[in-house]
């Protein structure tokens, strides 16, 4: 027997991965009826079964599952090649599957280090770039796009399952993984962006005390393993340094906003 014979018994992964799906989504469930709804819109927008499949975790007595954790645990068990990540409160009452799939392929043909993209972000000098309906705003549109970003928004996050993305693993709860996905991709050399897929949002971000410990802890764990820099998340900003003192510093609420309010100038 030769050698490329005996080879044959073996698998060999110089050919691209072929998923069976082209979308798998998943959401964080506590409310069912909600879920549901949204399931139906997407459907209704072209994300068929033969396209798309869906999962959700069940989080409605309580909150067995992060995002962090659910995020992770999806990369690891889904087929699609694109991981929706989503609120349950988005309708896709605006643009359609055939328009993600275009401009999905436009990244991979254009941009093929790209591993996240969404519908709202800010980029490293802070500048907001979105596109998205709320109930009381519809159709916002607001810097460039689509558009590099240093963080996303977390309604709706795309993950291009081709690169090996996922959350980091000390962190736990429903804030700031849109920035964490964006960091990880960073330090791999891969990019994130915001594109032009408009829906609709039923609710805006909030900033609670579960928000602010998350932070403090993301702050500390960054700040061993990352170089000085401001970061720009979609409800906060905040420095980040190996220094006790430049930390401290870079994160007073007057610094934040004296360095905010002089980039709008430099930047806008």
């Amino acid at each position: 027997m030769n050698i490329d014979s005996r080879l044959d018994a073996y698998t060999c992964l110089n050919s691209e991965k072929k998923f069976i799906k082209t979308f798998s989504f998943c959401t964080l469930v506590t409310r069912p009826d909600e879920y549901l709804e949204m399931v139906e819109s997407a459907k209704a927008a072209g994300f068929s079964e033969q396209l798309a499949e869906f999962f959700y975790f069940d989080n409605k007595n309580s909150n067995t599952f992060d995002a962090y954790k659910g995020i992770n645990k999806a990369l690891r068990h889904v087929n699609g090649e694109y991981l929706i990540f989503c609120h349950q409160d988005i309708l896709f009452h605006h643009d359609k599957c055939e328009k993600l799939q275009k401009i999905l392929a436009d990244l991979d043909e254009n941009q093929a280090d790209w591993a996240i993209a969404g519908n709202a972000g800010k980029d490293e000098n802070g500048r907001t770039h979105i596109v998205i309906s709320e109930p009381d705003q519809p159709n916002i549109r607001q810097g460039k796009i689509p558009n590099e970003v240093m963080s996303l928004d977390e309604n709706f996050l795309i993950i291009n399952r081709k690169h090996n993305i996922a959350c980091t693993t000390i962190f736990h709860g429903f804030h700031l993984y849109g920035l964490d996905l964006c960091e990880n991709a960073r330090r791999l050399g891969l990019k994130a962006y915001v594109i032009d897929f408009l829906l609709l949002h039923k609710s805006s971000g909030k900033v609670d005390n579960s928000y602010r410990v998350l932070q403090k802890q993301y702050i500390s764990w960054w700040s061993q393993n990352c170089k000085s820099r401001f970061l720009w998340a979609m409800c906060s900003n905040f420095f980040i340094s190996s220094s006790p003192f430049l930390r401290y510093m870079g994160n007073q609420k007057k610094i934040l906003n004296l360095i905010k309010s002089l980039r709008k100038k430099v930047y806008k």
